[in-house]
C-alpha cells in the first residue's frame, strides 16, 4: 500500500519546507502537494522528488477532488498537514459578508472537511498536523477573523487528539508568533511593519514534527510565541487587547 503525506498550500511558505522536510522521510513513498499555481507546483517538485501535485482550490471543488483521488488509490495516509489558510488585517466592517464567509470556509471549514476524508485512510502511528497560530491564544482586534478561525482550529485539534488516541493517531497543533514568509506584509503606506519575535519557516517545521513524533498535542515554535502562551494565560484580555491595539494601530 502507498504510503502517502498530504499538504495542502504546499507551494509557499510554512507550506514548501513542510514538503521539503517531509520529502527526506523514508516512511513516506509520495506527497500530494495541494495548491492553486501550476508554476510553483512545478518548482516545488524539482526540489522535491516524492510530490505528486493537486492543482486545485480547496475553496471550491478541492475537497471534493482529494476525496475523489483517495477513493481511487487508496493509500495508506502516513500525515496529513493542514497549512493552507488567509489572513486579513484590518477592520471587520470592511471585510463585506462574501470575504467573511470565505475566511470561514478556507480556515475552518476546510480542514475540518478534509481530516474528515482522509481518517478512513489513517492507521497506527498517522499523524495530523494542524497549522494554527499565537494569534489563537486571545482575541486579536484588527485580526479578528484570523484570530478566531485559529481559536477553532487549536481546539478541534486538541478535541481530536483526545478522540483518536485510542486509534494512536496523533493531532498537533502548531501556534507559531510571526513567521517570516510572504504571507507578511513588509511595509504599510512606506512604513514599514516591526513584527516582534519573528521566526523562520524552517524553524516552524523542524519542531512541529519533532512534537507531533513525540504525541504532544501542541507545538509552540520560538520564545516569543511561548513567553505570549504564559502571559495570555495570566494577563486579562483587556489589557492584551489594549496593548496589541497599540502596537499595530498605525499599520491599520
Amino acid at each position: 500500500m502507498k504510503r502517502i503525506a498530504i499538504i495542502t498550500g504546499a507551494t509557499g511558505g510554512i507550506g514548501s519546507r513542510f514538503a521539503e522536510a517531509v520529502n527526506l522521510m523514508d516512511d513516506i513513498d509520495e506527497i500530494w502537494s495541494i495548491g492553486r499555481n501550476t508554476e510553483k507546483l512545478k518548482k516545488l517538485k524539482e526540489s522535491c522528488d516524492k510530490t505528486v501535485s493537486i492543482e486545485t482550490d480547496l475553496a471550491n471543488d478541492g475537497i471534493d477532488v482529494i476525496s475523489s483521488k483517495l477513493s481511487d488509490e487508496t493509500p495508506d495516509i502516513r500525515m496529513l498537514i493542514n497549512n493552507a489558510g488567509v489572513a486579513y488585517m484590518g477592520e471587520f466592517e470592511k471585510m463585506g459578508t462574501k470575504k467573511v464567509e470565505q475566511f470561514c470556509f478556507l480556515n475552518c471549514s476546510v480542514p475540518s472537511q478534509l481530516i474528515s476524508a482522509c481518517l478512513p485512510y489513517m492507521h497506527d502511528g498517522a499523524r495530523i498536523l494542524n497549522i494554527s497560530s499565537a494569534s489563537s491564544f486571545q482575541p486579536n482586534p484588527y485580526l479578528s477573523m484570523y484570530s478566531a478561525s485559529k481559536v477553532y482550529l487549536k481546539n478541534l485539534s486538541r478535541a481530536l487528539s483526545v478522540e483518536l488516541k485510542e486509534r494512536k493517531i496523533t493531532v498537533t497543533c502548531v501556534c507559531p508568533g510571526w513567521v517570516d514568509t510572504e504571507m507578511l506584509k513588509k511595509d504599510v503606506e512606506g512604513k514599514e511593519v516591526k513584527y516582534p519575535g519573528m521566526i523562520s519557516a524552517d524553524l516552524v517545521v523542524k519542531k512541529a514534527l519533532k512534537d507531533s513524533l513525540k504525541g504532544k498535542d501542541m507545538s509552540v515554535p520560538g520564545f516569543f510565541a511561548n513567553y505570549f502562551r504564559f502571559y495570555s494565560k495570566i494577563m486579562p484580555d483587556r489589557l492584551i487587547m489594549k496593548q496589541w491595539v497599540r502596537g499595530i494601530r498605525k499599520y491599520i
